[in-house]
């Protein structure tokens, strides 16, 4: 049940052609959430994809699940990405978004900040994090790297990490100027809605310093 004074999470999954993509990883995370703000087990959560209404059987579906120690309610909707163009870079090092709460007033007073960009980039203590929405990947060469210390522990930044695709790096602001020397070229957004080419890369020649 639902009361004033407790603080829910939230746990957005991808729904592709009716299959529900990394479980494991999501319930994972509910687990982990529940045992540091609960401290208890995560609820019981059952997505049975045979269920689904036809016309949620076809795309891409974003299943968002609010819950506490309960399941507060489950929402399904069809989704079509938001196109990123440009960035900003905003820095506050006391936002904390390490447990994805339902209540995301933070990030959005500092997406409020990105003026005529699209989105911005947040830098907590001289190091850049993620995005309002999304964990980042930066491209240098043929390597592929994401911040060591993100606002929050996307699970599709877990499976790229996990897969060997993507690698942990401290990354500096100075990271994104072009010409830096550490040969990063463009940035990507990616969290459980976006796998990797979901949406094209932001050239350093986008992002607002």
């Amino acid at each position: 049940m639902e009361t004033s004074e407790t603080v829910f999470l939230l746990e957005t999954m991808r729904i592709s052609d009716g299959r529900l993509c990394l479980p494991e990883l999501h319930r994972a995370r509910m687990e982990r959430s529940c045992r540091e703000l609960y401290g208890c087990a995560a609820p019981l959560l059952s997505i049975d994809e045979a269920e689904l209404p036809e016309e949620l059987r076809r795309g891409t579906v974003k299943c968002r699940v609010t819950y506490g120690p309960e399941i507060a309610r489950i929402e399904y909707e069809p989704y079509s990405p938001r196109l990123v163009r440009s960035l900003r870079l905003v820095r506050d090092d006391e936002v904390d978004y390490h447990l994805k709460y339902a209540d995301r007033s933070a990030l959005s007073a500092l997406a409020a900040l990105r003026g005529e960009a699209d989105d911005v980039l947040i830098v907590r203590d001289g190091l850049l994090t993620d995005s309002s929405y999304a964990n980042i990947l930066l491209r240098a060469g043929d390597r592929l790297l994401t911040p060591s210390r993100p606002l929050l522990e996307g699970v599709m930044r877990r499976h790229l990490l996990d897969s060997g695709v993507v690698e942990e790096a401290e990354v500096t602001p100075s990271m994104l100027m072009p010409g830096n020397s550490e040969g990063v070229t463009e940035v990507m957004l990616v969290n459980a809605m976006l796998p990797p080419g979901a949406l094209p890369p932001v050239p350093l020649s986008r992002i607002l310093q």
